[in-house]
């Protein structure tokens, strides 16, 4: 069994990490506008190895929709804009409205809405809305991350190896 370490990472391949000081209940994490594409629903189907007819042809929506999980990335790539956060999801609460389809353009918005201790570990929430070209919200998600698995007392000095990609998008 590896014994985890006693040391928070302080940063990553991607830069220092945010502290749970730094976090700012309320802050507005801006918005971007997000193009899918028939790549992005096919990335999505083969990363979660499920595949419907829907996805690849006709759906009673009028054409392929993406699957439901490919509102998964979004809330992340927002937040990746603001804050350098690793760690462990905790809890995500999503709300699908409408299909998503290729070619589709969606404005993904949010914000923090809470940042709290327990068990001795920092966690933050923040809400994501997506909305479709005529402004009809198409998803929402609320999410919560443990900011680090390590108990927050430890000091915060290492360097983790890998930080994860950069958003390619936005």
């Amino acid at each position: 069994m590896v014994k985890p370490s006693n040391v928070r990472m302080a940063e990553d391949a991607t830069g220092k990490r945010t502290t749970y000081e730094e976090i700012e209940v309320g802050k507005d994490l801006g918005s971007f506008e997000w193009t899918v594409t028939v790549a992005d629903i096919e990335r999505q189907c083969l990363l979660d190895e499920h595949w419907h007819e829907w996805f690849v042809s006709d759906s009673p929506w009028g054409g392929a929709v993406a699957p439901p999980q490919i509102q998964s990335r979004p809330p992340r790539w927002l937040l990746g804009r603001t804050y350098n956060i690793r760690g462990v999801s905790y809890k995500h609460d999503f709300e699908y409205l409408k299909p998503i389809k290729a070619g589709q353009t969606l404005t993904i918005s949010g914000k923090i809405s809470d940042k709290y201790i327990k068990r001795n570990r920092e966690f933050m929430r923040w809400d994501t809305f997506a909305h479709d070209e005529d402004g009809e919200l198409v998803f929402s998600a609320s999410r919560v991350q443990c900011m680090d698995i390590i108990e927050r007392d430890a000091p915060r000095e290492g360097v983790g190896v890998d930080g994860g990609p950069k958003p390619e998008r936005i």
